[in-house]
């Protein structure tokens, strides 16, 4: 998967003003997590999870204008922590438990952070309908302990992916296109996220926004993260070589306020892999699916 990430209509893994603070909250989850708690795995194959195939899913951000926010009131959103359950690797079927850091929060209209995408912006129309910036995903990669199919297999790196983000409000929904390329050099390809958007409900308790997508993968990146080298095969893994192909995902997040200072916050995203990902020989299961709830302090 790639980047699980909250929904980025009302904001979902933006990125503060100050990059370092995104990257942060990033690297903090592909670093590892605060404390793992391993849910049992199922006897056939199993999985780590790249939360990358949409990874994330991000929540559509206001759109930025030119003038700056004022100091006393350019935050708002939620801060939390709580367990986040994802696959083992994407493809998997084992599943895992991090302890991770739930923020979804906005400097004004100039930066955002969420779970699993965060990103400034660069430009913003007058109309307050059409934005242009930076955005940052993570992408998970596996260690052969993780998955039965993956035995014997050389480690795949972590990566965070950097690239142009577009997005544009369209009144009913909301459409974010961001072209990536790794920053790491773990795969060292590129990528290509379309997210549509849509807040369903927002009252003095409740938030909940939706969203579909699809995650492009590039030769290089399929092939490092899915793919299987000459010298990685087996008579039951043959060397293999998925080439470019489109994952689609779907998703949901928000938050239910208990009090004027604390909220619990939640999320749901489910990816489908297709093309030649899904036939891959490590892919145990074209669905990943991935979930949070925390507890967070309201900015």
């Amino acid at each position: 998967m790639s980047n699980p990430a909250p929904l980025r209509a009302s904001n979902t893994l933006s990125t503060t003003v100050r990059p370092a603070a995104c990257l942060a909250a990033l690297l903090a989850l592909a670093a590892g997590p605060l404390r793992a708690e391993p849910t049992a795995e199922p006897a056939a194959t199993s999985a780590t999870p790249a939360i990358s195939v949409a990874a994330a899913t991000p929540s559509m951000p206001a759109t930025p204008t030119a003038a700056a926010p004022s100091a006393k009131s350019a935050w708002s959103g939620t801060v939390g922590l709580g367990p986040m359950v994802f696959p083992k690797y994407t493809g998997g079927n084992g599943m895992r438990t991090w302890l991770v850091p739930l923020i979804s929060a906005s400097y004004g209209d100039t930066a955002y952070i969420e779970p699993l995408r965060a990103g400034a912006y660069l430009w913003g129309s007058d109309d307050r309908k059409m934005a242009l910036g930076l955005a940052v995903e993570p992408r998970f990669g596996f260690q052969a302990r993780d998955g039965a199919r993956l035995a014997g297999m050389a480690t795949r790196r972590n990566s965070l992916e950097v690239g142009p983000a577009f997005d544009w409000d369209l009144g009913v929904v909301a459409i974010d296109l961001s072209l990536f390329t790794d920053l790491t050099n773990s795969s060292r390809g590129l990528s290509q996220r379309l997210y549509v958007y849509r807040e369903f409900l927002k009252d003095g308790r409740w938030k909940l926004n939706g969203f579909v997508g699809a995650d492009r993968l590039g030769s290089r990146t399929a092939n490092y993260f899915f793919g299987v080298a000459a010298d990685e095969a087996t008579a039951a893994r043959p060397a293999y070589r998925p080439g470019a192909s489109t994952n689609a995902t779907l998703g949901l997040d928000g938050a239910y306020k208990l009090s004027r200072d604390y909220s619990l916050v939640f999320g749901l995203q489910a990816a489908r892999l297709n093309g030649g990902i899904a036939r891959s020989p490590i892919v145990a299961t074209r669905q990943a699916n991935l979930g949070w709830l925390g507890l967070a302090w309201n900015l």
